[in-house]
């Protein structure tokens, strides 16, 4: 790195790091590889689908590990392994144990003899009055079936910068993470983000309108100790747009109850049919599930 201002000595000489500053841009990276090899000497591997996961299989138990940047959630199948996993944890670095979980990357967890709830209550709340709508009227549908959405019609110069980017930004964290219902409006809306018009502007407020009315919804996952643990999923497709003549995807498994996983992205080629982009759909939704 470069000298640090004020700790010049002359010379263009440069800092080698012994240990890595916090917020730098490679901090992270350097952080990640260290819990990767450690996790990994210690019995652990990371998913296939998903690299911020890791497993530990013993038996017909095991241990998954959860990884935000330095911020972990742990969960086992028995007490033993649990604290097994604390202190191989707590023997290769220093950490806070803060208990059963209720909150993490700003998702609310609510954990129930026969049930566990994710939400995102209190982000959204804030959301709400930030954009002045907490006091609104809410709506049934995030989108208005009567209002067909077409690129900018004015041609204005694209700017990425705008206000409705940076808030769609925020919706689309709650799409991916607790509100899958909100997922196909912020992905037609996100088409837009360079060169918004008024339109798209009603159309983000309409969406925050119907989640006023669904603000204290989440997701609940449900004990069923009679019915097998398996997931099963949905998929659709909505056969163009009006822009670009592609469809969406749509797809969402479900597993005691509650969405595991959903998507909701446009197909890559250009279908002829409605009966076409559904056979598109379908693919790319056993994909998701393999």
């Amino acid at each position: 790195m470069r000298q640090l201002e004020g700790f010049e000595d002359g010379t263009e000489h440069i800092c080698l790091l012994v240990k890595m500053l916090y917020s730098l841009k490679q901090a992270g990276w350097e952080w990640n590889k260290e819990l990767d090899s450690k996790l990994r000497k210690k019995g652990y591997s990371h998913l296939r689908s998903d690299p911020c996961v890791y497993v530990w299989h013993v038996n017909e138990a095991f241990v998954i590990i959860t990884v935000w940047v330095d911020d972990l959630l742990l969960f086992a199948m028995m007490i033993e392994l649990r604290d097994k996993a604390r202190a191989d944890i707590r023997s290769k670095w220093e950490v806070t144990d803060l208990g059963e979980p209720t909150k993490i990357v700003g998702i609310e967890i609510t954990m129930n003899p026969d049930s566990i709830s994710i939400s995102q209550h209190k982000y959204l709340e804030n959301i709400l009055k930030n954009e002045k709508m907490d006091r609104c009227n809410s709506v049934g549908t995030p989108l208005d079936p009567n209002v067909l959405l077409e690129p900018n019609p004015e041609g204005n110069e694209g700017n990425w910068s705008n206000s409705f980017m940076r808030l769609l930004g925020k919706l689309q964290f709650l799409a991916n993470a607790t509100h899958p219902n909100i997922a196909y409006a912020v992905n037609r809306l996100a088409a837009y983000t360079a060169n918004p018009s008024l339109q798209y502007t009603s159309t983000l407020k309409c969406i925050l309108r119907y989640l006023l009315g669904t603000c204290t919804h989440g997701i609940i996952y449900k004990v069923l100790p009679l019915q097998p643990s398996f997931f099963h999923g949905y998929a659709d497709a909505a056969y163009t747009n009006a822009d670009e003549r592609k469809s969406t995807t749509g797809c969402i498994f479900l597993a005691r109850e509650g969405a595991i996983t959903w998507s909701l992205k446009k197909q890559v080629s250009t279908v002829l049919s409605s009966t076409k982009a559904e056979y598109v759909a379908l693919s790319d939704t056993l994909q998701e599930a393999c």
